[in-house]
């Protein structure tokens, strides 16, 4: 699918025309179904295909087998900053995932320090729409976590 949204013309139709990553891509990358009242607030800011011109930008961005070369060196750089930081890091998973697996994460975590991984269950890609009460919970607790951290160490 993201290859014939990156592909000049077919992406066209599929995003601006048919609003394809609204109406198939987001409630295929959720475990549970939508309600009514839900979608329309996700298809609220693209009533148009004009405004959907964004939406077709984000595949095309993505990097993909190194391109768009701007795009893979900038997520490099990304992931040399976080292999050499030392601040907490939080990394949420659903199973089986989409983008990002259980397995992909934890050798993830793994290379970074100071990096927890939470697996939230059954879950595809936009976690938050089938774990939110869990991840504001954990991502309270968490924060929590790190004040009383500092607190400590300041006293």
């Amino acid at each position: 699918m993201f290859r014939k949204f990156r592909t000049a013309g077919e992406g066209e139709a599929l995003i601006l025309d048919a609003n394809s990553f609204v109406e198939r891509v987001l409630p295929g990358s959720i475990v549970r179904t939508l309600s009514e009242n839900e979608m329309a607030e996700y298809r609220e800011p693209f009533p148009s295909p004009q405004s959907r011109r964004p939406i077709l930008q984000l595949p095309r961005e993505l990097p993909i087998e190194g391109e768009p070369a701007d795009v893979t060196q900038l997520l490099e750089r990304a992931h040399a900053a976080l292999a050499t930081s030392t601040y907490p890091k939080l990394l949420f998973v659903g199973d089986p995932g989409a983008l990002v697996s259980p397995a992909f994460a934890e050798r993830f975590a793994r290379s970074l320090p100071n990096c927890r991984v939470l697996s939230l269950g059954a879950g595809r890609h936009y976690l938050q729409e089938d774990h939110a009460s869990a991840i504001g919970s954990v991502v309270a607790g968490w924060i929590a976590g790190i004040e009383s951290s500092l607190a400590r160490h300041a006293a």
